[in-house]
């Protein structure tokens, strides 16, 4: 015979799916965040400072001065120990004196009563003076007590100023320090503004310096003029201005050659946009010039930047 079939179960049995139940996972808590330190402020340190010395002064100077809270706490107890001291020596000068009355045949008479009287009168005084000494020296190490912890805080508030002095004068160094790199800075911008002026300035008459010397070669040296004219072009100067156009550029034809287009962007410059002393001087003398350039072939580099300039400067690239 074969093994028994397990039994079904209860689900089997009712016909019910069962599904899996979900497994709870540890999540860890969420650490707090540490709070980032404040930088340091010499100037807010400062006024914390001297507002913490005027309230520890003001505090000291007109708060009552609590002369109570100095007092020992055991002076009561020192007090009740001597006299329960006088007590003892009261009550054994009493025995004395009761076995002297006895052996004189004189206990309990009047005599007795007197002595007794005047002994007990005696140590009554003798405890009260010594309660009155403690208590005025409690008093007294109390009041010097308060008045040296006064002392101490009013030293502390003067130390807490003196700090707040010094950390004020920390700021104002650091304020001159601060001022004193500002105009540091200041005046190297301002000298690099200035070199880059006169940077500047050279670049832009260059162009002008380099023709100066081959045009003093050929002995026509431009002649700068202060008056300005100015002139309305008719009909007949444009016409003048095409026709001198093929033969106009001698120079930007050999500086850039022939098959490129910047000689042309110059040539617009020059009829259109140059110094009437510069277009006379180039339509006079540009011919000769350009075979000055051709001969020495290092006048290029040097004039190239100057027309490159004036291309430039009516919109060329």
């Amino acid at each position: 015979m074969g093994a028994a079939a397990p039994a079904p179960t209860v689900a089997a049995q009712t016909g019910t799916l069962q599904t899996p139940q979900p497994t709870a996972t540890y999540q860890p808590a969420p650490q707090p965040v540490a709070a980032q330190p404040q930088p340091f402020n010499v100037n807010q340190a400062a006024a914390q400072s001297l507002q913490g010395a005027i309230g520890g002064t003001r505090q000291a100077m007109q708060s009552p001065l609590q002369v109570g809270a100095y007092f020992n706490p055991y002076q009561q107890e020192v007090i009740d120990r001597t006299q329960q001291d006088i007590e003892r020596q009261r009550q054994m000068a009493m025995n004395t004196l009761g076995a002297q009355a006895t052996a004189a045949r004189a206990f309990g008479g009047s005599r007795q009563g007197v002595a007794e009287g005047v002994m007990a009168g005696e140590y009554g005084r003798m405890a009260g003076d010594i309660a009155a000494q403690q208590r005025q020296m409690g008093y007294t190490q109390a009041m010097d007590a308060a008045m040296r912890d006064r002392a101490a805080r009013l030293g502390a508030a003067s130390q807490l100023g003196g700090l707040g002095q010094q950390a004020f004068q920390t700021g104002q160094a650091i304020t001159q320090a601060q001022e004193r790199q500002g105009l540091m800075q200041q005046a190297l911008q301002q000298s690099l503004i200035d070199a880059a002026r006169q940077q500047f300035a050279g670049y832009t008459a260059a162009p002008r310096a380099s023709l100066a010397a081959p045009l003093a070669a050929l002995g026509q040296a431009p002649t700068p003029q202060t008056q300005t004219t100015s002139s309305q072009p008719g009909l007949f100067s444009y016409l003048q201005a095409a026709t001198m156009l093929p033969t106009l550029c001698w120079v930007a034809r050999e500086v850039y050659g022939e098959d490129d287009p910047r000689w042309m962007e110059f040539r617009d410059w020059v009829v259109g946009h140059s110094p009437d002393w510069f277009f006379n001087a180039y339509d006079k003398y540009g011919a000769q010039f350009a075979k000055v350039v051709r001969k020495v072939p290092a006048l290029k580099y040097i004039i190239r930047p100057f027309m490159d300039a004036k291309r430039k400067a009516i919109g060329y690239k």
